[in-house]
């Protein structure tokens, strides 16, 4: 990794004077963005005009400037389109913009990395005072964070630090800047008794390797030993390369990309050992030649590759029915290539396919974030409109009452798992509050919906109101709320037949859901933390959300009723 020859100078005078650092716009944490397995892309913003680009093995299709809001939104949107969740940003050059500019464009997050080689951090106390700086921007809701909230900080070697690189300096570094361990700390580097301080570490480079795959072998081998002997559960972060020759900048070394066979290798490699978060080095590493964004020997080659890829990381074990994959896909895979900015129906998968007992047989299953698939006749026609169906999961979890067959139930108690929000929410309404909802008249279409429902399933008539009952079903004697409606009857980008068109999301329209088992009702729950008005309405298979706060594309959602289930039934 190296700063751009020449241009450098420039670039330090460049720098935002730190006290800047605390005016820029703030946000409550709830909102920053936290994927789950993030797929993440180092990134460097030292590109600042045409003298930048004299010694590179390749070039972009035309020059850019990395302070430049237009370059930087298309490299945004460029990498959420191939699968990507955010950008490792090299401290300080246009960080602050890119977080900026994240939170902007919406589902995609910036983590910094702390570089004081390339930075000119001198000083033990100078590497101290810009973290606090970084510390300063992670409320914002562009900084990226891991899986448990906690913002990520980067350091991509640990022999970074001036003088002293040891493990004792890097104690010393978090106990000065993160005592509480607040932060998630990824470290860099092939030695692991440095994961005393970091919570991970990842390869910024794994170029050296004699054969695709040595290198995170060798990862494994390390971080299993460590774990086992350490009594932890450190995460396995996997790194992925196109390929490498900085021979240009430094007279160096290369390893051939192989047309993108490499680059495949590296990813296939990876995904054996199923990591928590996958590092891509790099989108835009020029100086190295281990960019992955468009360039004019490769054109858009590696972010298809990429968007290949990160679509088979995400689906994990995968869609295991070609019936399931074929409605999963049609409205999760533009979710899933960030296509669009809208809710998933379905979720990522929960489980593999698996038989499940049915009646006097079995019926294949698959559990996902947001609901239940089912086959209840293998050997069925593949082309029947209703071989594969969902399940009456949101029904059975207030009622209790779990379908073992087609005409026999067995009950249990309703799950006392929060039905929307937080689940360690120990106010929030239950899919067991709702249980004494069920037979509730229909309110009006037109009236406004201003009740609400507590953990008790005690109701009151004090909610935010502002929605109002939509569109009255005669068959469960229940009024479909206004944004619910609206929800059901959406037009959208849509996967069929190997290609993408605008269609109907639902149809048939109750087909996802069901019909309304009961009208719907504000509930006071925390979200994140945070305590939020969300509206609630069950339905016989889903539950639907509605909160005003979230983004637009996220305000309505499909609750998570295949993780409860698997909660509730399983333990899981």
């Amino acid at each position: 990794m190296v700063a751009a020859p020449g241009v450098r100078w420039l670039l330090v005078a460049l720098l935002i004077p730190l006290p800047l650092l605390a005016m820029l716009p703030s946000a409550r944490s709830a909102h920053a963005f936290t994927p789950i397995r993030p797929v993440l892309a180092w990134y460097y913003g030292w590109y600042a005009g045409p003298e930048s680009w004299q010694k590179t093995a390749d070039l972009p299709p035309e020059f850019y400037n990395s302070y430049d809001d237009a370059t930087m939104r298309r490299q945004i949107r460029q990498a959420k389109a191939a699968g990507i969740d955010g950008f490792i940003c090299t401290w300080r050059y246009n960080c602050p913009l890119l977080i900026e500019l994240a939170a902007d464009e919406g589902g995609f997050g910036v983590a910094i990395s702390i570089d004081p080689v390339a930075t000119q951090m001198p000083t033990f106390d100078d590497v101290v005072a810009n973290i606090q700086a970084v510390t300063a921007l992670m409320n914002h809701p562009g900084y990226l964070r891991w899986s448990d909230g906690r913002p990520i900080l980067v350091f991509w070697s640990s022999q970074i630090l001036p003088g002293d690189t040891s493990v004792a300096a890097f104690q010393r570094l978090r106990a000065a800047t993160d005592p509480d361990r607040q932060q998630f700390w990824l470290g860099g580097g092939d030695d692991f008794a440095y994961l005393d301080i970091f919570d991970a570490l990842q390869y910024f480079d794994i170029s050296w390797e004699s054969a695709p795959g040595f290198a995170m072998a060798s990862y494994a081998r390390r971080l299993s030993t460590y774990n086992s002997s350490h009594g932890t559960q450190k995460p396995f972060i996997a790194t992925v390369m196109p390929g490498y020759d900085d021979r240009a900048v430094r007279g160096g070394r290369a390893r051939d990309r192989e047309d993108g066979a490499y680059y495949r290798a590296t990813w296939d490699a990876a995904l054996t050992y199923q990591p928590q978060a996958i590092v891509i080095t790099s989108w835009n590493e020029w100086y190295e030649g281990s960019q992955i964004e468009p360039s004019r020997t490769y054109g858009t080659r590696y972010l298809d590759i990429t968007r290949e890829k990160t679509t088979a990381y995400r689906l994990g074990s995968g869609v295991g029915d070609p019936a399931f994959l074929h409605l999963w896909q049609r409205t999760g895979l533009p979710v899933l290539q960030n296509r669009v900015s809208r809710s998933w129906v379905w979720g990522l998968p929960r489980t593999g396919a698996r038989y499940e007992p049915y009646g006097n047989g079995q019926r294949l299953v698959q559990y996902f974030d947001k609901a239940r698939m089912e086959i209840n006749d293998p050997n069925g026609d593949r082309n029947a409109p209703w071989f594969v169906t969902t399940g009456l999961l949101a029904w059975e979890l207030v009622t209790g009452n779990v379908q073992v067959s087609n005409d026999r139930f067995e009950h249990h108690t309703p799950a006392t798992i929060p039905i929307a929000g937080d689940l360690d929410d120990p106010t929030a309404p239950t899919y067991a509050s709702f249980s004494t909802l069920l037979d509730k008249p229909a309110l009006p279409v037109g009236s406004e919906i201003r009740a609400v429902v507590d953990r008790n399933g005690r109701m009151t008539q004090d909610g935010p109101g502002g929605v109002t009952a939509a569109y009255y079903v005669p068959e469960t004697n229940h009024t479909i709320a206004s944004p619910f409606w609206e929800f059901l009857n959406r037009q959208g980008l849509v996967y069929e037949n190997g290609s993408y068109r605008h269609a109907q999301l639902f149809a048939p329209l109750f087909f996802v859901t069901g019909l309304p088992i009961t009208e719907a009702y504000w509930v006071r729950v925390r979200v994140d933390g945070r305590a939020q008005w969300v509206l609630v309405q069950v339905f016989e298979r889903r539950v639907l959300t509605y909160t005003p706060d979230n983004p637009p594309g996220w305000q309505v959602e499909l609750g998570n009723i295949g993780l409860h289930y698997l909660l509730w039934r399983e333990g899981q």
